[in-house]
């Protein structure tokens, strides 16, 4: 056998799907990777890489030993070599993609999102946002560092655009054929104490997949074989960044209400919608759905840089409080009525000045939500002597960044994040319910079904 987990008490999964080539496989089959530094040169990965083997041995833990003598760690995938994070073996992967023109700010929403998440699942929901793999997400935890932890923060920084073949891509050789496959992002999502569904955290935890793919990738005609997207149509929840500052109408309509220059003669224009209609064709082909059918996967259109735009929704409160309220003791839930109410005033903004958007989302998709969003809550600055845009980390105050992985959350599992509808129950009385509730849809979750939970929530915010 190759892994012996089973040996060792934790349960494992009968199959596994690759995070990166998407093959799916029995446990048994996984590759160990070697750890005596000795043991290098893999046919797939290069000279450099380690070495994959299946194991004969195996130590007191159940941990491979190399043929040096080393206990190893490390497990890769048997069809492209690339390795593997632990939490994959144990926990049902949910996979997400995001996708958008060149320039509409992708590397910023995910580092935004990514540590907004870790700050609101934990003190709303109860849920821990952890890194998989660290070495997985590495590039982003930098991205995070340069952002929201930066010492200098008052000097004007910026995030590298994501290149189809940068390190954002990992390559791998299949004889003479060279594939890139988008590196994913890996998290560990797990029920934390205090989470009404506590004791059910095995089966609500779950292996969060991120892809972030280059703009170009999706232009029409960028997809080949050596660099496919087959995790466009994995993916349980889509999410599409319309950059408004990118559209010559929005730019028209607050070139003069905003100080952010990407409104005026330094933003550029982009056909969003031949770029949504692009992945939704490329999903239909992956798939085998009619090109005259919709898809079943949910979009959310995320609709960036808020900040500057929001003169044309000038009623429109993105107060966090709003969406997240109270569900008794420490949980929180959504509010799905008001979340869907600011997602038709969004709609109604883009069907003004970006009608085309609109028309794609929804021949696209059976289920689309709008979402308006500002990853940095503040304009960028021109940086002196090269014309980049840069941000200064002192003024960065996300807006809702979160909020498109929270919905994806809740519509995709059984009580993980919970959704709810605004009454006045009490708190003990909210409480109750939702430990009733969280037992209900937790029995029907064991048969691997995705109905999403609902909570009774009270009027009083969340802090």
């Amino acid at each position: 056998m190759a892994i012996r987990g089973q040996n060792m008490g934790v349960p494992l999964r009968s199959r596994i799907i690759c995070p990166h080539c998407w093959a799916e496989f029995p446990p048994q089959e996984l590759l160990w990777i070697a750890a005596h530094s000795d043991l290098r040169g893999d046919p797939l990965l290069g000279q450099d890489e380690p070495q994959r083997f299946l194991p004969s041995r195996f130590s007191a833990d159940g941990k491979a030993i190399d043929v040096r003598g080393e206990v190893c760690t490390g497990l890769a995938c048997p069809h492209c070599h690339l390795s593997i994070a632990w939490a994959l073996l144990e926990m049902k992967p949910l996979f997400l993609s995001i996708l958008g023109a060149p320039g509409s700010g992708k590397s910023y929403f995910v580092a935004s999102m990514t540590w907004q998440l870790r700050q609101t699942l934990r003190e709303r929901f109860a849920v821990s946002f952890t890194d998989a793999d660290p070495l997985h997400n590495q590039v982003l935890s930098e991205y995070e560092e340069r952002l929201f932890l930066n010492p200098q923060e008052d000097q004007l920084v910026y995030l590298p655009k994501t290149e189809l073949e940068g390190q954002l891509y990992q390559s791998v050789a299949y004889g003479e054929r060279r594939v890139w496959y988008p590196r994913p992002f890996v998290f560990s999502l797990q029920p934390l104490d205090g989470h009404v569904a506590y004791d059910k955290r095995r089966l609500l935890s779950r292996a969060l997949c991120l892809y972030d793919s280059a703009g170009e990738h999706f232009l029409p005609g960028g997809e080949t074989s050596n660099s496919p997207s087959k995790h466009l149509a994995l993916s349980e929840v889509l999410f599409f960044l319309f950059d408004p500052t990118q559209h010559p109408k929005f730019r028209a309509r607050c070139k003069d209400q905003t100080n952010d220059p990407q409104m005026g003669n330094h933003g550029w224009s982009h056909r969003q919608d031949q770029v949504l209609l692009e992945a939704a064709n490329r999903i239909r082909a992956h798939s085998g759905a009619s090109q005259s059918d919709k898809l079943t996967q949910p979009l959310v259109v995320v609709v960036t840089k808020f900040d500057a735009w929001r003169t044309l929704a000038p009623n429109l409160e993105l107060d966090l409080n709003r969406i997240i309220r109270r569900a008794g003791g420490t949980m929180s839930a959504l509010d799905s009525r008001v979340l869907h109410t600011i997602s038709a005033t969004v709609r109604q903004v883009l069907n003004q000045h970006a009608r085309e958007m609109v028309t794609a989302a929804e021949s696209f998709s059976e289920e689309v939500l709008y979402i308006p969003v500002s990853a940095l809550g503040c304009a960028p600055e021109i940086i002196d002597g090269s014309g980049m845009l840069g941000i200064r980390p002192r003024n960065i105050q996300p807006i809702w960044s979160e909020v498109p992985v929270l919905f994806a959350l809740h519509r995709c599992t059984k009580g993980l994040v919970q959704v709810g509808a605004s009454r006045g129950d009490s708190h003990a009385e909210g409480a109750r319910a939702a430990g009733r509730i969280a037992d209900n849809r937790l029995a029907e979750a064991a048969a691997d079904e995705d109905e999403p939970s609902v909570l009774p929530m009270t009027r009083e915010t969340g802090t």
